[in-house]
């Protein structure tokens, strides 16, 4: 009895590892894309007036996650209305100059927004995304490579997709966004 409770635990962890690490199997598509419908407010969107906003979570100096997503997310912006849809790069690590954020996003477009927050602000977000986030040290941060886009209309944004693959299925992201473009047009 022992030895099958043995194997059917090894089993449990395996699947569950591979859950954990390929998301496309319960995310129902190629591009593991999550529906949501969640209404969010942020501070730092206040201002924001475009039609799509995606949130890319990170930190400057990560070269793993966060450079490759980055290269990743200039290519699909080129292919996006720039006055409809607005990409930020959220510094997760609070350890950088503050003004370290916005340089970096602007590394990979002009028009990206890199933002600093503190660590109260950085935890209201994680929780409020479910944000995994786990502090290595001083100069690195666990953290997954997600993206999120946020439908607006009228300063009010709802969480409507996160997308979990890596690296990015970049034509069905631009498919998806002029989608929730084309309907905010169509409101």
């Amino acid at each position: 009895m022992k030895t099958f409770f043995g194997y059917a635990l090894i089993l449990f962890s395996l699947l569950f590892m591979i859950v954990i690490a390929f998301p496309q199997f319960y995310s129902m598509n190629a591009s593991g894309r999550i529906d949501k419908n969640i209404s969010l407010k942020f501070d730092f969107l206040e201002d924001e007036n475009s039609s799509v906003v995606l949130l890319f979570f990170g930190y400057v100096g990560c070269g793993d996650i966060c450079v490759p997503a980055m290269n990743e997310l200039s290519r699909i912006y080129k292919q996006l209305d720039k006055n409809k849809v607005k990409v930020y790069f959220i510094n997760i690590l609070n350890t950088t100059n503050k003004d370290a954020p916005h340089v970096y996003a602007k590394e990979f477009h002009d028009y990206f927004k890199g933002i600093y927050l503190d660590n109260i602000e950085i935890g209201k977000i994680a929780k409020k995304l479910n944000l995994a986030l786990v502090k290595v040290n001083d100069k690195e941060m666990g953290h997954t490579g997600h993206l999120f886009v946020l439908n607006s209309n009228n300063k009010k944004h709802t969480l409507e997709y996160i997308y979990t693959t890596r690296p990015f299925a970049e034509n069905s992201i631009v498919k998806d966004i002029n989608k929730l473009i084309q309907r905010g047009d169509e409101t």
